[in-house]
């Protein structure tokens, strides 16, 4: 592998009130982009500061397995290896925005990295998650994850049965591969469940489990619950389910690929 070559590059810094002119090392990589990288031992002095790396342009399948349980490489537009990573020191993985991943290590200094597109950023953190989950995952078997997660709803809401909007004749209990739109019906004079119904309440009433390809079970918080009376198209949010009528009961449940399942359930309150 070509190192590449060195550069000085001179800036100013402000130290105790007095301006003064510092230096630091540029390193230009083999693919004739900047790809800063310094590590520093100790105290850094003042007027000196840390750099971010920043590799550009990238794929999602730039990101490869390197030593299987130990390490990982990521390449350039012709597969040559760029910078390496040590599993064991990657402290986090941060999404720091749609097209920028941040990788934060504790050998050296946190390395960003830029996608061509959204897609690659958001395929990239679910595959660096799966690594760091499991640093043995070989990276050269898992492709692409286009698959959503999968909602697995509880036979019966607080006694009423949770059912298939576009058959209800069938008996549950039903997942969101059997449909993306369920149904409740509630009669108040014959309901022993909570009311007003919170968004709490809605989540554990109804969820059972929610399961991804890629990651397990996972878990949805109240944030990922929508309630609108009346009609989808509304736009107008409800807190809860606290009068007779119509209710339309979103869950936003996404995985680290940003696979969204918006499963549907109309609650009918007489």
């Amino acid at each position: 592998m070509q190192l590449g070559r060195y550069e000085i590059e001179s800036y100013f810094a402000v130290v105790n009130g007095s301006r003064e002119s510092r230096q630091r090392i540029v390193y230009i990589g083999n693919n004739e982009e900047e790809c800063l990288v310094e590590r520093y031992y100790g105290t850094i002095r003042d007027g000196y500061g840390r750099s971010t790396g920043m590799l550009k342009d990238l794929r999602f399948g730039d990101i490869k397995s390197h030593i299987p349980g130990k390490s990982i490489v990521i390449v350039d537009s012709m597969g040559l290896p760029v910078m390496y990573f040590s599993i064991s020191s990657i402290q986090n993985i941060e999404r720091q925005s749609a097209r920028r991943l941040v990788i934060v290590d504790s050998q050296i200094d946190p390395t960003s990295l830029d996608f061509l597109t959204e897609f690659d950023c958001d395929q990239a953190y679910s595959i660096l998650n799966v690594v760091l989950r499991d640093p043995k995952a070989d990276l050269g078997t898992i492709g692409e994850d286009s698959e959503p997660p999968v909602i697995f709803f509880n036979q019966k809401f607080f006694g009423k049965n949770i059912l298939l909007d576009s058959d209800r004749s069938l008996s549950g209990p039903f997942s969101s591969d059997d449909g993306q739109t369920f149904r409740v019906e509630i009669d108040r004079s014959h309901y022993s469940g909570p009311f007003p119904i919170s968004k709490k309440e809605l989540l554990s009433g109804l969820i059972y489990d929610i399961s991804d390809n890629r990651e397990g079970s996972i878990s949805l918080a109240e944030g990922d619950v929508s309630i609108y009376k009346e009609s989808l198209d509304s736009g107008v949010e409800s807190f809860s389910i606290a009068f007779p009528g119509t209710y339309y009961v979103r869950f936003n449940a996404m995985d680290l690929s940003r696979n969204k399942n918006m499963s549907t359930i109309i609650f009918s309150i007489i």
